[in-house]
């Protein structure tokens, strides 16, 4: 910075602002620092400003950044909230899913969440597939089916859907395969799925859903591989209290910090087939959960087990 602090010294007493070229061709230098230090003198010297001892950060002007903002859907007041995960229309478990939609009717729900992989995209999945399988207009079909029947089940509440790692199976199948098609409004999740059409709000995936003092997500957002128990893993990632899919496993852990305060995970498990070709011997269960919003952002939590069509 020394000889940089010399050649503004010099301009600076004659009252001159080089250009970037005789920067660069008298001093050798590059035409980044050039144009930094030209900065520098041009604004000194039309601020009248004879002190050269400054911070150029002060001066020269960075890149802008590209927004990244994962953003959140906020909950609030008194809520009766159901949560399912994991459906996967259509390799949805039929009793499971009744069997979830029966109980949570009793619970008087004011809203819904669908944690994500609501829909398998089997079609568009890069993993290795069946092609008997592969039929996206059927899928698709089915699915809003699917969503049909819970709105018209739940006529009232508010049905929220969170987008997870298998709904953006179709957005990226879309830019790596048809780039062509990226454009095209009917694609879009929400008009792929007729969302509006069923007053259905969409979550995207990046997004957190803040539920008081409990965040829910997918589960796919904090890139963690499964564990023994991987509710313990969440918590020691999140510091929060956090509830998530996507392990198809219904876990619990609880831990008291330094001030005493009370932080949970709750791991929900899924409403799809236990036995997939792609994984035919797993530890799945299924599963959904109860949540109760105090006005104060405090809240309860109940992780349902579903066995043989009765809860736990």
């Amino acid at each position: 910075m020394l000889r940089e602090q010399e050649i503004i010294n010099e301009f600076l007493n004659n009252k001159r602002i080089p250009s970037r070229r005789e920067l660069m061709q008298r001093y050798n230098i590059t035409e980044s620092t050039a144009r930094d230090l030209r900065a520098i003198i041009k604004y000194l010297l039309q601020n009248n400003l004879q002190e050269p001892d400054i911070n150029p950060v002060d001066i020269v002007h960075l890149p802008p950044a590209y927004e990244c903002n994962n953003g959140k859907y906020k909950l609030t007041g008194y809520r009766r909230i159901a949560v399912l995960s994991d459906i996967h229309f259509p390799y949805h478990d039929n009793t499971a899913l009744r069997t979830a939609l029966k109980h949570v009717y009793t619970l008087e729900v004011d809203t819904i969440i669908l944690n994500g992989d609501i829909v398998d995209f089997y079609s568009v999945s890069f993993w290795d597939r069946d092609p008997d399988k592969r039929n996206l207009q059927a899928e698709r079909d089915l699915a809003i089916k699917g969503l049909d029947a819970i709105r018209k089940i739940f006529q009232d509440a508010e049905i929220i859907y969170k987008v997870g790692n298998h709904e953006e199976r179709l957005e990226r199948f879309l830019s790596k395969k048809v780039p062509e098609l990226w454009q095209l409004e009917e694609l879009r999740l929400e008009n792929f799925l007729k969302l509006q059409d069923l007053g259905i709000t969409l979550v995207n995936g990046e997004a957190r859903i803040e539920c008081g003092e409990l965040d829910i997500i997918h589960g796919h957002e904090m890139r963690s591989w499964s564990s023994v128990n991987i509710a313990i893993t969440y918590l020691r990632k999140a510091f929060k209290n956090v509830m998530f899919g996507h392990f198809h496993r219904s876990q619990a852990d609880t831990k008291r910090d330094i001030r005493g305060e009370l932080n949970g995970a709750w791991a929900v498990g899924c409403l799809c087939q236990l036995q997939q070709s792609y994984a035919p011997y797993n530890e799945w269960t299924h599963g959904f959960a109860f949540i109760e919003l105090f006005d104060n952002g405090h809240f309860s939590v109940k992780n349902m087990l579903i066995q043989g069509g009765e809860v736990f």
